[in-house]
């Protein structure tokens, strides 16, 4: 596994454990998604970068593509719900509650690995993609 593929397998597993503890804080705050919210949030932002990882063994290239759209998908999806749309979800109008500050906090460091990862799995990508492909079996 080169040094790429290793920082962007940390990425993503510290998005997933920082995406569980900012899940708690929701949940703490009575603040929990809905249809396809709650759709949205399961398939690409929990489960889609992990499935990402999977594939990573197999291709680098269709993993790094994948982690890239589903992560800059996510930070936009949490940019706009965390920040720029009224309502409850918005950190400028969370009561404020003990959750309160692990909520702010973990929705812009969530934020800000899917920035980091979008970065590193597009240089991944490009790696993969300037890399020939490797002989399919020993030559004959």
């Amino acid at each position: 596994m080169q040094r790429l593929d290793r920082y962007l397998v940390g990425l993503v597993v510290a998005h997933f454990a920082l995406t569980l503890v900012h899940a708690s804080s929701h949940s703490a705050l009575q603040l929990l998604p809905t249809g396809l919210d709650l759709v949205f949030i399961l398939s690409v932002i929990m489960i889609g970068p992990i499935v990402g990882l999977l594939v990573l063994r197999f291709s680098r290239i269709l993993a790094a593509g994948l982690l890239a759209v589903l992560l800059a998908a996510s930070f936009v999806y949490g940019f706009y719900s965390h920040f720029l749309a009224p309502g409850p979800d918005n950190v400028t109008l969370v009561l404020s509650q003990t959750w309160t500050v692990v909520f702010v906090i973990t929705a812009a460091l969530i934020g800000a690995l899917e920035i980091a990862g979008v970065v590193v799995a597009a240089a991944v990508f490009w790696a993969a993609a300037k890399t020939p492909s490797e002989p399919a079996g020993p030559p004959g």
